[in-house]
């Protein structure tokens, strides 16, 4: 496991969904997948599941921050009941959360679980082979919604990357027609076609 999230029974305000329709427009939430701050242990990551008007499945990747890291990258600011305010970030541009997915897909390693008990709505995990890795110094250069490029110190060794967590939740073909998932990705089972996993983030190295 990625490590526990800590929930808390309390209200935030404004509420998740809100934050998500700003951002994203018209969604009904269905859940998430969480994964930790492993080094700093103050950001919470999250991964908010949701479906579209037009019934498709969509990912919004987000960071609770008790400080803004960068205006360009702040969704929202929200009053959290125990923790105060915090800065709501579009993940893809937050270096915490990039290191995160990155460190997850490297090594194989799955999701966080929530100190609840609740189940994640995706049972995400990485398609590495890595035993261990020591990641440091993620950089951006550039960030959208759906892509982060950077450089990232992997091993004591600088190493650029693209890391892309598609919008739209589907199935991906490992070979044939149509879009192919990189080696390396994080993936998640199907309900709706069990041959075919869902592709959740993809990542390359870009050197």
């Amino acid at each position: 496991m990625s490590g526990v999230a800590k929930m808390y029974d309390t209200t935030i305000i404004p509420s998740k969904e809100e934050v998500a329709r700003n951002w994203a427009g018209s969604v009904e939430l269905k859940g998430s997948y969480r994964l930790v701050d492993t080094v700093g242990e103050e950001v919470g990551i999250e991964v908010l599941i949701a479906t579209d008007l037009d019934g498709r499945h969509v990912q919004i990747p987000f960071t609770y921050r008790p400080s803004e890291i960068n205006p360009e990258q702040t969704l929202a600011t929200i009053e959290h009941g125990v923790l105060g305010k915090r800065w709501v970030t579009n993940a893809l541009g937050d270096p915490v959360a990039v290191r995160e997915f990155i460190r997850t897909i490297l090594t194989g390693d799955d999701g966080a679980t929530r100190d609840d008990g609740v189940a994640p709505t995706l049972d995400i995990r990485g398609t590495g082979k890595e035993n261990e890795v020591e990641l440091a110094d993620v950089e951006l250069a550039e960030v959208t919604r759906q892509r982060a490029l950077g450089t990232v110190k992997v091993n004591g060794k600088y190493r650029n990357f693209m890391l892309r967590l598609p919008h739209v939740l589907t199935g991906y073909n490992h070979t044939g027609r149509g879009h192919s998932a990189t080696a390396l990705r994080l993936v998640a089972p199907n309900p709706g076609e069990s041959d075919r996993e869902l592709l959740v983030a993809e990542f390359n190295w870009l050197d």
